[in-house]
């Protein structure tokens, strides 16, 4: 199985970072390198961390530039040929990294392997689950990104794609990832649910929604060289939901699921 690497940034999210930690932990994983990055937290976060240090590869808690200077801390420190950052409110679900290192042993030629989605809130009650079905190239261009902490890539196609999170973003961070990432390697997308995405009233999405919507504009400017116009983004959105609609009711779905079990179970 290939060596996973999951970095956790932390700023005082101690109400949540056990259950993460402990959602990453129990994987019983048998190749993980687990790394946290706390920004120097004043909350409890450093009491949680130290109790599980035996358990962790490394760790340290520092002042940092923000969010996206933690990851790269992280990813600095990092050796794994698998790369994953899992924020400190969010949560894996049971049996991905499993999912996810046989299906990269399986797929060489596969850079980026994203899945399914729930989304909980901040008691951890299940609000929803989201499905993807499958990646389109070109998607991203239209702002269809990827579930961030549902989503693994190599290091080999992160090195290429320049091995680093774009400290000046604030919420699109990933989006910028995805977008170098996308030149340089294949996406597949495996129907399992893979993380859990916490709605919670102080998470970035919640609070900085107006600064996303800038920031992606930007982004696709930069990597495709125009942002599609209000009527283009609605043409695309209701393309992809037919065709999603088409792809689940001809049976590929299950398909691919099953297609998957068998190949890990072999």
């Amino acid at each position: 199985m290939p060596k996973i690497s999951i970095v956790t940034p932390s700023f005082n999210q101690g109400m949540y970072l056990e259950e993460t930690i402990q959602s990453v932990l129990t994987q019983e994983y048998p190749n993980l390198e687990y790394i946290i990055i706390d920004g120097e937290s004043t909350d409890n976060s450093v009491d949680i961390i130290k109790h599980y240090a035996p358990q962790l590869s490394y760790w340290e808690s520092e002042r940092d530039r923000g969010f996206g200077h933690a990851i790269n801390k992280g990813f600095h420190k990092a050796t794994g040929d698998i790369l994953c950052w899992l924020n400190s409110d969010d949560v894996l679900l049971p049996n991905a990294l499993h999912t996810i290192g046989s299906y990269f042993s399986q797929h060489p030629g596969t850079g980026l392997v994203f899945g399914d989605r729930h989304i909980i809130n901040d008691k951890s009650v299940l609000l929803s689950k989201r499905k993807y079905f499958f990646y389109l190239p070109g998607q991203l261009r239209f702002a269809k990104t990827l579930p961030q902490e549902c989503t693994f890539w190599r290091r080999s196609a992160f090195e290429k794609a320049g091995p680093y999170l774009n400290e000046e973003l604030k919420f699109a961070i990933d989006l910028e990832l995805w977008c170098r990432l996308s030149k340089v390697t294949t996406f597949k997308h495996i129907p399992f649910f893979l993380g859990a995405f916490r709605d919670q009233p102080l998470s970035k999405s919640t609070t900085l929604l107006d600064l996303g919507r800038r920031e992606r504009q930007q982004i696709i400017r930069q990597h495709f060289n125009h942002y599609p116009s209000p009527l283009g983004l609605k043409i695309y959105q209701v393309w992809l939901t037919t065709l999603r609609r088409f792809y689940r009711a001809l049976g590929f779905e299950t398909w691919k699921r099953r297609k998957i079990l068998n190949a890990i179970k072999a």
